[in-house]
């Protein structure tokens, strides 16, 4: 009799050990997924605002210049005006930030970052831009395809999409390149 018991109980204890692994890789994979979309939200917040205080700092270092002509990503870290998180030309994905003059009169400059992954390319592409927050957007190109500009705006070439940038038509372009960057023309 004692017999029977012990091998019945013995076959529940495995089911239930699976069982008890199986609800624990579960949860443990469930947790890893949560973390990681968080962590994805808030870099994609850093790089949203790296962008934004690029733009300020380039426009308060040449607030009093005639033209954007001399912007430089080394001379904003030499007089140590850049943000800090910034330094190694590096935005919160890891891939490279350039910055320069945007057209040949240095009427504009613009911010480029490369290697982005497609949802940020997305939201930074569609990013609705105020006007009175230091220097004004003023065209961007995506994946060096496609570009969006205000119709009144100073952009040299003929853009292909009128701003502010649609969400479809920036995820579209997003979809079409495994490496994306971002170029935004300020002035």
């Amino acid at each position: 009799m004692i017999k029977k018991h012990l091998i019945g109980q013995a076959g529940r204890s495995m089911i239930e050990a699976i069982g008890y692994i199986s609800i624990m890789i579960t949860i443990t994979v469930s947790l890893t997924a949560a973390v990681n979309s968080g962590y994805h939200l808030f870099r994609l917040g850093r790089i949203n605002q790296q962008v934004v205080d690029l733009k300020k700092v380039i426009s308060q270092r040449y607030v009093a210049a005639e033209n954007f002509v001399g912007v430089k990503f080394d001379t904003l870290i030499n007089e140590k005006i850049v943000p800090h998180e910034v330094r190694d030309k590096k935005h919160a994905f890891g891939g490279d930030i350039t910055i320069g003059k945007g057209d040949e009169d240095g009427k504009t400059y613009y911010i480029q970052f490369d290697d982005i992954p497609t949802q940020a390319c997305v939201e930074l592409g569609s990013k609705l831009w105020i006007t009175n927050d230091g220097s004004d957007l003023d065209a961007l190109t995506i994946n060096n395809k496609k570009t969006w500009a205000w119709k009144y705006s100073i952009y040299e070439g003929t853009p292909d999409y009128e701003l502010p940038a649609k969400p479809t038509d920036v995820a579209e372009v997003c979809n079409t390149e495994e490496k994306k960057s971002i170029k935004w023309y300020f002035n």
